[in-house]
This record gives C-alpha cells, sequence and structure tokens, in this order.
C-alpha cells in the first residue's frame, strides 16, 4: 500500500549471475496502471530535459545507462533532489511536481505513465506552475 504523497524511490528486486542481471518490478510497487512507456536515449552529455509538470499523469522514471540527477519543487514550493543509477531505483513522480531531469554518461530513461499522452495534461508554463502554487498557499 502505497503512503507516500509525494516522489519517492522504488526499489526493484534483483537477481543477478554469470549471465548478467534482472531486474524487476512487481505490479504491487507501482502505485498506478500503465498506460503508456516511453524511454529517453542519445540524450547529449549534461542535457537537461523536462521543465515542466503533470496536472494529473503519475509517472515512474528508471534509469538503465548513465546517471539522471532529478530536481523537483511541489506546489508547496519544497525542492527535492535525487541521483538515479543505472537498474537501482525508479523514482515515483506524482502530479503536480515541476521537475528537471539531467542525462550524464550517456544516460538512458525508461518512462512507465499512468496515462496515454495527452498534451493538455502538460504544465509547461512556469508562470501558471508558480499561480498553482500561490493558489494552493490561499486555499
Amino acid at each position: 500500500m502505497n503512503t507516500h504523497t509525494g516522489p519517492y524511490l522504488i526499489t526493484p528486486g534483483r537477481h543477478e549471475d554469470s549471465r548478467g542481471a534482472i531486474g524487476i518490478l512487481q505490479d504491487y510497487q507501482i502505485p498506478f496502471k500503465i498506460l503508456r512507456t516511453f524511454w529517453l536515449s542519445q540524450v547529449p552529455e549534461n542535457t537537461r530535459r523536462g521543465g515542466h509538470a503533470h496536472r494529473s499523469s503519475q509517472q515512474l522514471l528508471i534509469c538503465l545507462e548513465g546517471t539522471i540527477e532529478v530536481e523537483l519543487e511541489g506546489l508547496n514550493g519544497k525542492m527535492q533532489k535525487f541521483q538515479l543509477d543505472p537498474h537501482q531505483q525508479g523514482l515515483y513522480l506524482p502530479p503536480l511536481y515541476w521537475g528537471h531531469f539531467t542525462f550524464n554518461q550517456n544516460a538512458t530513461a525508461l518512462c512507465l505513465a499512468s496515462d496515454h499522452f495527452d498534451e493538455s495534461d502538460y504544465i509547461r508554463n512556469y508562470q501558471e506552475f508558480e499561480q498553482l502554487k500561490d493558489a494552493t498557499k490561499d486555499s
């Protein structure tokens, strides 16, 4: 049962032997039904991606290669930083967190999402996100 209200790390199972390693995520570890999967690869070194939030979509970001530095800001203004290393953990991204993701060391990311792509779910303007933060403070 998920008792978290913000972003958190999820550790997959891992089995390794002379033939290689396998990482395993079970459905009960992911706090949403997966409706979309996408990946990011061939991202130039130190490229910063993201720069948006989602209104309702939930995501799980998994680093498959390289490293990804994640900076998140919630509606409460609290900043959180995470570093994702390959095959170690996935980062649960709830709705309404503004995110920036810096890709290093030829990073490749896999993302599992709770919704099909819908442009209207994206908040791409930081000023709009700031307005949501202000509205949250007033309520």
